[in-house]
Formats: structure tokens, sequence, C-alpha cells
């Protein structure tokens, strides 16, 4: 599972931020390197349209990437058939609530897929071979009456009992979320388990394993914030530092949950080029540490936001901001032993 999110700050800005980790087998090995959240909008057609997606998954990592590249794979589909039919660069293409329906569909077709493979390797046949009644077997003709076989697929087909060969397929759900110059920023909510897609009306969405705290932190922070605010006026240092704060969060409590924070922003202000922004590793992980300064009350917030400010909308260097961090810290020694797991030091009686 993961923690995955994204926040949007008005109707052209927002960010999406998910963590890393990825269990490999059965015996839970964990590794630090999954790229959760991907772009699903080629280059050339975010240059021509000036459109800017990312689609993120949570649940089973192969069935994300799957996804990830179908999406990907329809809507470069869509742009070159409408590319080739007008015989020139359209005037307007889709939308980022196209996208979701897109998206929901690759969706859909992916867990029917998922659920043929499983049901005729077992039984020889697939879901519509059930619906018709029979299949052709060594060109006879083979009716489908068992009522042991029949319940068994119905059970795979709607996840009975939540438990079984498609908990892998079942158990994933989706964010999706960018800019477009007709709809300007949107989020919207995919979901295997519901069955649908939904548009965010909240400020934020937090999904996977992690949602429990970054929703918690995040709609604490929401709460803050009067209802104009909420609409269209979350300044962007400052949602940005709550996201962090809220995936810190999830990293330390949740399981599944850890490693740099991958964090994607899109600006629809920006020129074309930087309109979708992927914030490098070693800025995401220092950003994590500077609110995690503040939180255990070793920074000051207002440092906190500058420096975080700094680190993902400016070009200063990160070896300036580091040490400009470390210095305005009130204890590094202590905060330093945190950033490492330490236990606290015994207090003698």
């Amino acid at each position: 599972m993961t923690s995955i999110n994204a926040i949007r700050f008005n109707d052209y800005s927002g960010a999406m931020v998910c963590d890393e980790q990825r269990g490999w087998n059965p015996e839970n090995m964990i590794i630090n390197s999954a790229d959760k959240i991907k772009p699903v909008i080629p280059d050339y057609i975010t240059k021509e349209q000036g459109i800017v997606a990312c689609y993120g998954n949570t649940g089973t990592s192969t069935i994300g990437d799957e996804l990830k590249f179908n999406i990907r794979k329809r809507i470069q589909t869509e742009y070159d058939s409408l590319k080739e039919k007008i015989n020139k660069i359209p005037d307007k293409f889709t939308t980022i609530s196209e996208l979701a329906k897109w998206a929901f569909e690759a969706q859909t077709k992916l867990k029917r897929d998922h659920i043929d493979q499983t049901i005729s390797g077992r039984h020889g046949f697939t879901t519509n071979d059930l619906i018709r009644g029979f299949y052709n077997k060594d060109s006879q003709k083979v009716e489908i009456k068992d009522s042991t076989t029949i319940n068994s697929i119905h059970d795979a087909m709607t996840w009975k009992g939540r438990t079984g060969e498609m908990t892998s397929v079942f158990l994933n759900a989706g964010i999706i979320a960018g800019y477009d110059p007709e709809e300007g920023f949107r989020i919207f909510s995919l979901s295997m388990i519901e069955y649908g897609y939904y548009p965010v009306q909240e400020i934020f969405l937090a999904d996977g394993s992690g949602r429990d705290l970054a929703t918690l932190y995040l709609t604490e922070y929401s709460n803050r914030k009067t209802v104009p605010e909420r609409r269209s006026a979350i300044h962007r240092t400052e949602g940005i530092f709550e996201m962090i704060n809220a995936v810190n969060a999830a990293c330390r409590h949740d399981i599944g949950v850890e490693g740099y924070l991958n964090i994607i922003l899109f600006d629809g202000h920006e020129p074309v080029e930087r309109r979708m922004r992927t914030i490098n590793d070693d800025r995401s992980k220092l950003a994590t540490e500077i609110v995690r300064a503040w939180e255990n009350r070793f920074l000051d917030r207002s440092k906190a936001l500058e420096f975080v400010e700094a680190l993902i909308w400016s070009d200063t260097s990160w070896n300036v901001i580091d040490e400009n961090f470390w210095k305005s810290v009130s204890n590094p020694d202590a905060l330093l032993d945190i950033f490492r797991g330490y236990p606290e030091p015994k207090t003698s009686e």
C-alpha cells in the first residue's frame, strides 16, 4: 500500500505527494524505489495543448504500473486519431474530467481482463462464456451448468468476502490530478472497490494505507481555513508544507509508507514547459526534515516555511538552504538523533 495524496491550491494550481515504499514478496521485503505517481500526458501533447496530468495508484504495484501505461496509451491514441482526422493540431483536445473517465474505463477493462485470466486458468472459459451459458472445447459445445462453478465465478467477479485471488485486483484505487486550460486544476478519485470515479470537492484527497493519518492532519489544516480560502486561496507554500507534514506522519506510523517523498507540482500560469514539475529527491528529503524539525519545535514555523519555499520554488542551492537550516535549529544534536531514530536519552531520577 502507500500514502498517495493531492491538494488544490486554487483554480489553476496544486500538487501531488506520495511515498516510495513497496512490499516486494509474501515475506514483505521492503524496497524504497516505487514510482507511484506518473505523468500520463505525452510531452508533445502537453506542448501542443497545454494540458498536464498524473495518475497515482495505491494497491498492487504491478496493477498500478499497468494502469498508468494503459491510461497514457489511451490518451495518445485519442489525440493521434483526432489529429489525423482533422489533419492539423486540434484547437481543443480534452479536459481532466474526460481523462478521469478514460482512466476509469482503463481501470474497468484491466479488472475484467485479470478476472478473465483467473477464471480461464481455473475453468477453461471466460466471463463472456458464462453469460451466454456455454463455451467451445475441441470443437464441441460445452454448457456451463454446474452451480458450484457458477457460484465461484460470481464470487470472483464481485470479490465476495473480500478475500482470495481477486484481492490483488480489486484492492486498488487511484488519483488523477492535473490542469487543463478549460477546467483548470482538478482532482478525481478512482476505485476498483467502489467501482466509480468521482470529482474531489475538498481541497485535498488522501488515499492508501497512509490515508488515516494523512486525512487527520489535512482535515485539521482544512478546518482552519475559511470557505473562500478553501475554494481558491490556499497559499502554495503553506499547502505543500501541510501536505508534507501529513505524509511525514503516515511514514512514521503506517506500515507500508516510507522512503523519500515524491512531490509533483502543477501550475497553469507557468509556461508549458514548467506547468508540471517534479521536485528532486535531495530537495524533497530536506523539505521533509525541515517540516519535521518544525513539528518537533526545533524550528520556528516562519523559518520552516521560508526554507520550504526556497527548496521548492527557487533556484537557491541545496547546500545553502541546508546550511542555513542547521544554523537555525535550536538543538542540532538532538534533532539529528531524531532523524536517525535514536531513542530519547534516559533522565536520571
